[in-house]
């Protein structure tokens, strides 16, 4: 008995087509609520979490000493091999005291953002920050050198992040540029 019931409320289902009208009713809902519009990049940007992988950066000890020692374990650890590091040495050949990188270069257009070199770099030197912004006109502007990289992020890695921060929209002869303001953020709505 209880078996033809099972059999009839399935049969009455697959009839009426109640699993597709409960999709229907989730995509409807969606076309007739209020949509979220940020005001990007004029006036919001969207900060993310901290686990967000973006441009790499290469980082220094708060008294401006270089915390990459040129081990290119970074460069063994990417699949893409996209990251170039060459340390620099001196006449003899045989490297220098404090040793630091002479060339530390990343094709970005070839990176994965996986975050191995994040990984395997033993002092914290490579770091991949919450930029996310990387369109360009050309493809010289992918590839990015030690100088670059070296420079500061201006969303700090302790910043909690997941909010919008209110910004400001750049524009020069270089290109344009969107800057954070951190001090004035809010929760981004759901």
């Amino acid at each position: 008995m209880a078996e033809d019931k099972g059999r009839i409320l399935e049969l009455i289902k697959r009839v009426l087509f109640t699993d597709f009208v409960k999709g229907l009713t989730v995509t409807l809902g969606y076309n007739v609520s209020k949509s979220i519009t940020h005001k990007y990049p004029d006036e919001e940007k969207w900060v993310p979490y901290r686990r967000f992988r973006g441009v790499h950066t290469l980082n220094r000890t708060e008294t401006g000493k270089e915390l990459c020692v040129a081990c290119e374990l970074c460069s063994k650890a990417c699949p893409t091999q996209c990251i170039t590091v060459i340390p620099m040495e001196d006449d003899t050949g045989r490297g220098i005291a404090d040793r630091v990188a002479k060339v530390w270069k990343v094709d970005l257009v070839r990176c994965l953002y996986c975050g191995y070199c994040e990984d395997a770099c033993p002092t914290r030197a490579v770091r991949l920050s919450r930029e996310y912004e990387l369109a360009c006109t050309d493809l010289s502007c992918t590839v990015r050198q030690r100088e670059e990289l070296l420079k500061p992020v201006q969303v700090p890695e302790s910043f909690e992040g997941g909010v919008i921060a209110k910004s400001e929209f750049l524009r020069s002869k270089r290109g344009i540029k969107v800057k954070v303001d951190l001090s004035i953020t809010r929760k981004r709505p759901l």
